[in-house]
């Protein structure tokens, strides 16, 4: 003759969670009340994951607490963690209580597991996308995801994709909506769309450049060959975007010497007028003593210019970088390895 079924073994939070959801509402707002909010998030999470429990069980529970309870009342209850937000709604209020569930379910970016899943599936997936709205869900992944989702894509689409991500300068939400149904599920299983109709402003021309320099440079050249075959325009807008002003102060002073000769003293003097004084010291390290104290004495004594020209003789300088590394005379800060 079998003996008893054993009952469910029990942690400590799942044993706290049985004993407060057998209290009287009003006993067990006050006990709630006194608890630590560690201990809180523990007990919502147990709550959450209890299944049917027994009266044994539960009067084992609440051995120490009461005696003799036969009937399982406490789960009977609907909705275990409904109830628990409403007893730390009346213990501590609406917003604390708010601010305590999030904790113990922090919001998920609707969009996480579609940028953590693998790219191959993407690739295959937003291949047979519209155009736009595979450009369109690009934008949502990390750059250096987008890039991985390119590589394996046919070099034509993949151009294509980035000549249309180039010239984004919002993303409507909506045209995320008009996927095919295929799409519209994948989005789903990575935690719901959007369903809001706004416009958020989006830099494609920075984002195509993100993509580019997340690649092994010679993929990314050849990208960047393609799109030029379809719209030169747009390629060369790419390629002056993946190299910023900024970006001057990881070229090895060594090699600075070849552009501050190619670049006129006064262009200079204007694009450093914004700069940072790390920027400017590595690129007059790269001077004579003599001419970097003239250089210096220059910039000390010019007159502020508009932005819009300390922004066009850098965008100057910029061109003149691009040429040198074309030539070999430059190394241009490094893209993605591989």
């Amino acid at each position: 003759m079998s003996g008893p079924v054993p009952g469910p073994v029990l942690d400590g939070p799942q044993k706290a969670a049985i004993a407060l959801l057998s209290l009287d509402e009003e006993v067990a707002t006050q006990v709630l009340s006194k608890m630590a909010e560690a201990d809180i998030r523990r007990l919502v999470d147990a709550v959450e994951h209890l299944d049917e429990i027994g009266g044994d069980v539960i009067a084992a529970v609440l051995e120490d607490l009461a005696r003799g309870i036969a009937s399982p009342l406490a789960i009977v209850r609907t909705g275990g963690t409904q109830y628990v937000r409403k007893l730390a709604d009346a213990a501590f209020g609406a917003e604390r209580a708010q601010k305590l569930f999030g904790q113990v379910h922090p919001p998920t970016d609707p969009l996480q597991l579609l940028r953590t899943a693998r790219v191959n599936a993407l690739a295959q997936l937003l291949t047979e996308e519209h155009p736009q709205i595979a450009a369109v869900v690009l934008t949502q992944l990390p750059a250096g995801v987008a890039a991985k989702v390119l590589a394996l894509m046919a070099p034509d689409t993949a151009a294509d994709l980035t000549g249309r991500i180039s010239e984004l300068e919002e993303v409507p939400e909506h045209a995320v909506a008009e996927a095919s149904e295929s799409l519209v599920r994948a989005l789903e299983l990575a935690g719901g769309l959007a369903t809001s109709d706004s416009r958020a402003v989006f830099d494609g021309l920075a984002f195509s450049a993100a993509i580019v320099n997340e690649m092994p440079t010679e993929s990314g050249d050849e990208l960047l060959a393609k799109v030029a075959e379809r719209d030169e325009a747009i390629a060369s807008r790419i390629r002056e975007a993946l190299f910023t002003f900024e970006d001057l102060q990881r070229i090895a002073a060594r090699e600075l010497g070849n552009l501050m000769r190619a670049v006129q003293s006064e262009t200079l003097v204007t694009a450093l007028q914004t700069a940072t004084a790390e920027l400017r010291e590595h690129l007059l390290s790269s001077l004579s003593q003599r001419a970097a104290a003239t250089m210096r004495d220059d910039l000390a004594s010019a007159s502020p210019r508009r932005l819009s020209e300390v922004e066009a003789a850098q965008r100057e300088v910029i061109e003149a970088a691009t040429k040198l590394a074309a030539e070999g005379k430059l190394t241009m800060p490094g893209r993605g390895g591989g």
